[in-house]
């Protein structure tokens, strides 16, 4: 009997062990690709367990009072607080955003799940020379970024023309933008962060990735060497000489009008080009 359960505790050793070795091997992998996992032992794991509590809680706001009709004034103005244990999350223009996500055919229970799921966040590593984190959901499908207040304010002081943008050219290659927040932790600043779909879902189709911000000065990236796993996001005067082939099919037809609302209000989007 003794040996007997000997082996049992044996056996499930080794299962341990295994499965410790494969989650090293699956956390390196993430590592060489620039996504860290998020877990207890992260400086953010406590950061990104109120980002998920807070959004839940956001979202739950407007998966219970949907909204009907046209966007009014007081819609793109609208400001809602939810305080937490500890933190305050706010919403900026929350019936905008759950609109717009219904436009791209994101439900909000869909939307809700991968902010809220059990599995860890990603820490995405940039070589963005700003100092904003980057965040992806566990299943990729949603980007976080922090923003600087001046950023949050001129988004959304140019929100309502890029919803129009938007529902004119539905199949527009600008980024998704999926709702603006803030979030006050007691004794901290206050931190601004823009939720984005993400252009890297699903991975697997993505070949390669610039930046492109339609400038020259400092717009270059040292690409990785040929065979190497590790993600580089590439920029402007990498892309130089380079032409992307959007074929004849008149989904993209907006290309143009991306070009123009782009200059009207100064901002580039993230390209994923495949």
């Amino acid at each position: 009997m003794a040996e007997e359960t000997e082996s049992q505790d044996a056996s499930m050793n080794q299962r341990s062990a295994a499965k410790r070795k494969f989650l090293w091997r699956v956390r390196q992998k993430w590592k060489l690709l620039g996504l860290f996992e998020i877990d207890r032992d992260h400086e953010f794991y406590g950061f990104t367990c109120m980002l998920k509590e807070g959004l839940t809680s956001a979202v739950q706001v407007s998966i219970d009072n949907p909204h009907m009709g046209i966007l009014s004034d007081p819609d793109f103005g609208a400001v809602l607080t939810q305080i937490h244990k500890g933190f305050e999350m706010r919403t900026f223009a929350g019936p905008v955003f759950a609109k717009f996500r219904s436009m791209l055919g994101m439900s909000e229970k869909e939307y809700q799940q991968s902010l809220s799921s059990e599995g860890f966040y990603l820490q995405f590593i940039s070589n963005s020379k700003s100092k904003a984190n980057f965040f992806l959901t566990n299943d990729k499908r949603i980007f976080l970024k922090t923003q600087e207040k001046r950023e949050i304010e001129f988004l959304l002081s140019n929100l309502r023309s890029y919803i129009q943008h938007m529902e004119k050219y539905p199949h527009s290659l600008l980024v998704k933008f999926l709702g603006v927040h803030s979030i006050k932790i007691a004794r901290g600043r206050k931190k601004y962060f823009i939720i984005m779909q993400s252009v890297f879902y699903p991975d697997e189709r993505i070949v390669a990735r610039y930046d492109i911000k339609g400038c020259q000065v400092s717009r270059w990236t040292e690409p990785a060497p040929e065979g190497s796993n590790v993600i580089v996001v590439l920029k402007d005067l990498n892309f130089e000489g380079n032409t992307i082939s959007l074929g004849k099919d008149p989904s993209y037809s907006a290309s143009d009008h991306n070009s123009l609302h782009l200059c009207r209000t100064r901002r580039m989007p993230v390209l994923a080009l495949q």
